[in-house]
């Protein structure tokens, strides 16, 4: 019953703040025009099969982001506000998708770049204490959705989202990590015009 009662104040309000964690964290956000941020991102099913990449991510308002690979080399996922285009250097191939049609998780996070609602993206929300600061996780709003739980943790704080975790209804795990947000820094439009490297093919 204690523990209930914890969790419930620290999702009502925070000390000095008069707002709950997810209204903290879309204050810090809905600010933002522009972030630079380091990436670590794991995908992995039972524990197993474990694939792990990292690189740069760049967000730009309005919708537009830019995963900038540099394990693997090369590898680059883009959204210009309209299209997602996914190129694999070991393929040469690029993936060009409609942002209805993409079920990738890089696309979520999308959800950034706009006006940021915890509870008009996800269905039930609820908070606990970790030793990083704060837990959120986040239920699908409908059955279809594509993942059973997305779990934020957040920086005690300043608010910064340092993880997200998404269990798919596939059993895959996929895992991101961030480091050194910068927040607002100078980012140039054309940062986010994709142009398929010379001999890749292009794939709906």
């Amino acid at each position: 019953m204690r523990m209930r009662l914890c969790l419930a104040a620290c999702w009502l309000t925070l000390p000095g703040w008069g707002q709950s964690v997810p209204q903290a964290v879309e204050k810090r956000y809905n600010r933002l025009r522009s972030m630079q941020v380091e990436f670590e991102e794991s995908v992995s099913q039972g524990g197993r099969g474990r694939r792990q990449e990292s690189g740069t991510l760049y967000l730009l308002r309005p919708s537009r982001m830019r995963w900038d690979y540099s394990r693997p080399a090369g590898k680059l996922f883009v959204s210009d506000g309209k299209m997602f285009y996914l190129y694999s250097p070991n393929s040469n191939q690029v993936q060009r998708f409609k942002p209805r049609e993409i079920a990738d998780w890089r696309a979520p996070l999308a959800f950034l770049l706009g006006r940021l609602d915890f509870h008009k993206e996800f269905g039930r929300l609820t908070v606990a204490s970790v030793a990083e600061g704060f837990r959120l996780t986040a239920e699908p709003r409908r059955a279809e959705e594509p993942f059973s739980e997305a779990v934020f943790t957040i920086a005690a704080g300043t608010f910064e989202i340092r993880r997200i975790a998404v269990s798919g209804q596939d059993g895959w795990l996929t895992e991101f990590r961030f480091s050194g947000e910068k927040a607002n820094p100078a980012l140039q439009p054309r940062l986010f015009r994709f142009q398929a490297p010379a001999g890749a093919e292009v794939v709906e």
